[in-house]
């Protein structure tokens, strides 16, 4: 994660998110990364809006200064001198990175009117649940060994993998520093700043094929599938579902089992990309 001593962090998770329909509000802002915070996520139509609780929601960090932190309560409809008339409160909350860091002290804004807050967002990503509420074929980013088409494949057991996408995810790079189960280690997505970026593989797969993914990469304890926003090839972003490492599984980057990297090797030669460009040695 980046790290700069900003006027305040902001914590987002919905409308301002990346890709999302009031992203550019927070367009030249200093990104931190991905994180998550304690509370329940509620769909509010439009929108969504934030709630104390102990579930889990996801979002991202934002360095911005005192100016961007006034347009960004304006567009929430916080006025700090007067709550009681503000549609959302801008209150602190503790952000767990996923990459593994510090709790970071962030500010979130919070939903105030209850009687809306009927319908929650269970995965407590918003990215992911719009993609969800949609029909059709979906795309799923792949960074790691499901690059091969081989074997993603075997794993879904059939071939209906549809069109794809390639290219490069700018400021994230690929880690191994995802635990196993067996005491190995997986590849990782993390966001590392400018100057870096990772191959990936967008298929297009159907949302039943999706959940088969979740049992094999043991969402939401080992990965957690979130939405995400990619560059596609006519110039657009597309907006997929990643699997990225649970913080609690996050460890010092390893060399992964060579077996595992032929998969990613077989991949990255399939869609063009050079297999000698990937990690030989863990990261320092």
């Amino acid at each position: 994660m980046t790290h700069r001593t900003p006027t305040a962090v902001i914590f987002v998770y919905g409308t301002l998110l990346s890709g999302m329909a009031l992203s550019e509000a927070l367009a030249g802002a200093t990104f931190l990364g991905h994180g998550r915070a304690d509370g329940v996520l509620y769909d509010l139509g439009c929108y969504p809006g934030l709630q104390a609780g102990m579930d889990t929601v996801y979002g991202e960090l934002y360095a911005v200064d005192r100016a961007r932190l006034a347009r960004l309560d304006r567009i929430e409809g916080f006025d700090p001198h007067d709550w009681a008339g503000s549609l959302y409160l801008r209150r602190p909350v503790d952000v767990r990175p996923l990459d593994g860091g510090p709790l970071v002290a962030a500010h979130g804004y919070f939903y105030r009117a209850q009687a809306r807050l009927t319908r929650s967002i269970p995965c407590g990503d918003y990215r992911r649940y719009r993609l969800e509420q949609s029909n059709g074929p979906q795309w799923y980013i792949a960074y790691g060994s499901n690059m091969s088409s081989a074997r993603l494949r075997a794993r879904l057991g059939h071939d209906r993998i549809g069109p794809v996408e390639t290219g490069h995810l700018e400021g994230y790079a690929l880690r191994f520093n995802k635990q196993a189960g067996d005491g190995g280690v997986y590849a990782n997505l993390t966001y590392q700043g400018t100057g870096h970026h990772c191959p990936f593989v967008a298929y297009r797969l159907d949302l039943d094929d999706i959940h088969l993914l979740d049992v094999y990469e043991g969402e939401p304890d080992h990965y957690v599938r979130l939405g995400l926003p990619f560059p596609k090839a006519d110039g657009h972003l597309g907006l997929g579902h990643v699997y990225v490492a649970a913080p609690e599984r996050v460890i010092p980057d390893q060399t992964p089992d060579p077996n595992y990297l032929r998969h990613l090797r077989d991949g990255y030669a399939e869609h063009g990309f050079d297999p000698d460009a990937l990690p030989s040695a863990p990261l320092p």
